[in-house]
């Protein structure tokens, strides 16, 4: 692969006047790059609110210092850093602005405005003291995925890729200094366009591999020890589980099985580390990671309708999508003993079909004990990501679980979050009948969620203002197909 690196370097003096001209030269750097109309002029528009504050405050009267600006293309996009030789920052002050409300800075602090137009319009933003050595402010600019893809700059070759057929590969583990090369072959596998952005980022990979956040293993050609493939297990935020994911071959090998033994490989890895099992989730606009998920075994347990933004993959894209479902699988990596689970009867024969789908024996109570005593106040954690999707588990019900999870739920509709996820721990009485109370409030079945120390969820769902369009979802197996009929059927807005 060709290195299409570059950067220029801009000096100027810390005078208002001379921002322009810095401003015109990133404009045409990037719409070199493929940024349009829009993004030039979110990018010309950091750069004002960034030199003029620097010139305006950050100064002694009277100092004249240069400001040294850098232009870099990064795999996702731009880069740029300043620095000067000016007075230290408040650096806790700047990234306070990141998180508060723009109505509260023009009512308390109007002067923090500008800053908050950083940090909006910013894909990343980094403030630095280093003493003697100045300041330095970094930020990237990301192009959005289609123009990313299309872009004639970030071509890896006009001509059609060549598939090799007759070659042999072993796997092994990534050494720290392949972390560049890993980061490199995503993008020439997927452009700018995978989901797991992380592995654009080389730094990322090493630390991530070096903390055991991240296990990856790679694919090599035993004829020239290329690498050509990988694979990794991350740790899922949600589950404190492995994550079968960022796995990628470089085209011209694809088809010679270098996913698939490269993730028995993993599989063998993680048994050693003593992991109970591992996950993946499927994307459902076509079947390929399905397929892929199944020949290593792996079954499905929960379908996440409405889970990602419309994702753009190379060669497998199409106009109008909805937003992306995605299939959660899981293999049981050490045998397991029968588990006891509370579930509501209504439920019960399905989440029975999910557990045999996964071999895992199980006994279903669906009669709430009598001997149970509620909590008075009900326990939850929240997340969310950059999906517009928001996660509730249920820690420890209360006697006003309803109420609490009413409330939540109101709260992420006004601020526009398109879809909640319900998590009920199935190991507690109460969510037999809870379940029922959670659905009058318009949540529905989605699945099985595992998480570490054998625990496990009923996942429900909340669809914010969505007629979903489920004729678009391809599921393979005949099982998928059962259980996408199944939350179809409970989905409430399909009855609108």
């Amino acid at each position: 692969m060709a290195n299409n690196t570059h950067n220029f370097r801009i000096s100027i003096q810390n005078e208002l006047g001379l921002i322009y001209p810095v401003q015109a030269a990133a404009k045409a750097y990037a719409s070199i790059l493929g940024f349009k109309n829009k993004e030039c002029y979110h990018i010309e528009l950091l750069l004002e609110e960034i030199l003029s504050n620097t010139i305006k405050y950050d100064f002694m009267p009277g100092q004249k210092e240069d400001i040294n600006i850098c232009f870099e293309k990064t795999t996702l996009g731009m880069a740029l850093s300043i620095h000067s030789k000016s007075i230290p920052l408040d650096i806790e002050k700047l990234n306070s602005f990141a998180s508060v409300d723009k109505e509260e800075i023009l009512k308390h602090n109007a002067s923090g405005l500008g800053t908050f137009i950083i940090n909006k319009l910013a894909d990343s933003l980094t403030y630095t003291n280093k003493g003697k050595e100045g300041q330095f402010i970094y930020f990237e600019k990301n192009l959005p995925q289609q123009a990313a893809v299309e872009n004639n700059l970030f071509d890896q070759s006009e001509s059609e890729v060549k598939v090799k057929s007759d070659f042999d590969f072993y796997m092994r583990r990534l050494k720290p200094e392949e972390a560049l090369f890993i980061s490199q072959l995503a993008y020439y596998a997927y452009h700018v366009s995978y989901i797991y952005d992380t592995i654009y980022y080389p730094e990322s990979v090493r630390k991530l591999n070096e903390e055991g956040e991240m296990l990856s293993v790679v694919a090599v050609n035993k004829e020239n020890e290329d690498i050509i493939g990988h694979v990794a297990a991350m740790v899922e935020d949600l589950s404190g589980m492995p994550e079968m994911a960022v796995a990628f071959v470089n085209p011209q090998y694809r088809g010679g099985g270098c996913l698939h033994k490269g993730s028995k490989y993993l599989f063998e890895l993680l048994k050693e580390q003593n992991a109970d099992g591992v996950l993946v989730h499927a994307v459902t606009t076509h079947p390929y990671s399905q397929k892929a998920a199944l020949k290593l075994d792996m079954k499905e347990t929960a379908l996440f309708i409405s889970r990602l933004t419309p994702l753009l993959m190379n060669e497998i894209k199409a106009d109008d999508q909805p937003r992306e479902s995605l299939l959660r699988m899981y293999i049981h990596l050490k045998s397991q003993e029968t588990k006891t689970i509370y579930a509501p009867k209504h439920h019960s024969e399905m989440i029975l079909g999910i557990y045999e789908n996964i071999r895992q024996a199980v006994n279903i109570i669906s009669e709430y004990p009598e001997s149970v005593t509620e909590n008075e106040l009900t326990e939850i954690e929240v997340s969310a990501d950059s999906y517009g999707c928001s996660h509730i588990f249920l820690k420890r019900y209360g006697k006003n679980a309803k109420t609490i999870i009413d409330k939540t739920l109101k709260s992420m509709c006004v601020n526009r979050i398109e879809s909640i996820y319900l998590y009920l721990p199935l190991e507690c009485a109460e969510t037999i009948s809870y379940c029922a109370e959670f659905e009058s409030l318009r949540f529905f079945f989605g699945g099985i969620v595992q998480q570490k120390d054998n625990m496990d969820f009923l996942m429900l769902q909340y669809l914010n203002n969505q007629v979903y369009t489920y004729n678009t979802l391809t599921l393979f197996s005949d099982f998928a197909r059962e259980l996408l009929t199944y939350i179809q059927k409970h989905d409430p807005n399909q009855n609108i």
